[in-house]
């Protein structure tokens, strides 16, 4: 198995660096779709971002790493999305 980019405190996987490596995965991700987005309607864009698998696509991301840092990222992914999400409809 390849090196982990994530370091281990007491055998488990970091959560403060697999959570740092999410918000900007995440960031990163926005960042890119914020090109395609910028001249579309915002509930065009929120359908949009429901229907997007961003866990997944961090799953993909994290090949290669244990599957517990790839569950944690997973389930932050899926926190940060819905928050981002919250704040499209609320803008709404």
């Amino acid at each position: 198995m390849a090196t982990s980019r994530f370091a281990l405190v007491n055998g488990v996987p970091d959560s403060e660096q697999i959570e740092e490596w999410a918000e900007s995965y995440f960031q990163g991700l926005l960042t890119m779709m914020n090109l395609f987005y910028s001249r579309t309607d915002m509930s065009e864009v929120l359908k949009s971002m429901e229907a997007i698998p961003f866990n997944q696509m961090a799953a993909q991301e994290l090949d290669g790493e244990s599957l517990e840092v790839i569950e944690i990222a997973m389930n932050l992914i899926d926190e940060i999305a819905a928050r981002e999400i919250e704040y499209i409809k609320a803008y709404l």
